[in-house]
């Protein structure tokens, strides 16, 4: 996984600085309902959530670290732009099934120093990512539930690690079933199967060796573009009060046949990231939230 973490709503602020005249195309407009009390949503929420995960160094890195942190969030749903469950991202519908998204991610960063594989090399910064995504959402067998395709090309960066610099490009189509409803009408789930294809710079951001950080037990090794893990992934969310919610979610990574196993920082051909926590919601708009139709 190139994400240890995804970090939700993190580019809120640079999607609204950057709509682009497609993206404001005018579309008609239906309420966005709340499929566990079929009542519309707020167009906007702002609260408090907490959060303890466990997440690898890197991928296919052997060491793991487990955190707890408490941040304040933002969920809009707006027509085009939308921050929310599914994360941050400009919309334009296309058609009845399909959507073309601007969306992004990221992860946390790594101290080198802590890190037997890593140990004397540079540390890993904040990996922030940004780039398109052509989603198809099908209506699932269930009632209230979907099956989405994404298709999403990526630029990535880091912060923290000298600077803001550019690492590459990652490709990551992803299969993916939705059910606002399950079981429970206060529970829903999302199952996801994914797969990730890394350029050139990315793969050496993680896995190249340069000689002058060669050791006995750490060959210097050049990284190669191509394919990175495979992912399948659960989480969910429960509906305590109208304003609280408990979610969590696991994910199981595969890394055997990844372009660069053979690297000396490549420690495991499997992994997993695994988050529980808590979501207050303390404002709300009294104005509801509308969809965009094809």
């Amino acid at each position: 996984m190139t994400l240890s973490f995804p970090l939700r709503r993190s580019l809120l602020l640079l999607g609204l600085c950057c709509t682009t005249p497609l993206l404001h195309a005018q579309t008609a407009a239906t309420p966005v309902e709340d499929t566990r009390s079929g009542a519309a949503l707020p167009r906007w929420e702002a609260g408090i959530a907490g959060a303890a995960f466990t997440v690898p160094d890197y991928p296919a890195a052997d060491e793991y670290r487990s955190l707890a942190l408490p941040a304040p969030y933002f969920v809009y749903r707006g027509r085009v732009l939308r921050a929310d469950e599914e994360g941050s991202r400009l919309r334009r519908r296309l058609g009845a099934n399909l959507e073309l998204d601007l969306s992004g991610g990221g992860a946390l960063s790594s101290d080198s120093s802590g890190s037997d594989a890593r140990r004397g090399m540079p540390d890993l910064g904040y990996l922030l990512e940004l780039g398109p995504n052509l989603r198809l959402t099908y209506p699932g067998p269930a009632h209230d539930s979907a099956v989405v395709v994404n298709l999403p090309v990526r630029g990535v960066i880091s912060v923290g690690d000298g600077g803001l610099n550019w690492r590459g490009a990652v490709l990551a189509p992803e299969l993916a079933y939705r059910a606002d409803r399950y079981l429970d009408s206060r529970l829903g789930i999302w199952l996801s199967l994914a797969t990730e294809f890394g350029s050139g710079a990315l793969q050496r951001y993680f896995y190249e060796v340069a000689p002058r950080y060669a050791t006995v037990d750490r060959p210097a090794y050049d990284a190669d573009a191509g394919y990175l893990g495979s992912s399948l992934g659960l989480r969910g969310a429960y509906t305590l009060t109208p304003r609280l919610r408990l979610f969590a979610s696991v994910r199981y990574y595969a890394y055997s046949g990844a372009a660069n196993q053979d690297s000396p920082l490549f420690r495991r051909d499997d992994g997993y990231t695994a988050a529980i926590g808590l979501s207050w919601t303390v404002l709300q708009s009294s104005k509801r939230a509308v969809d965009i139709d094809p």
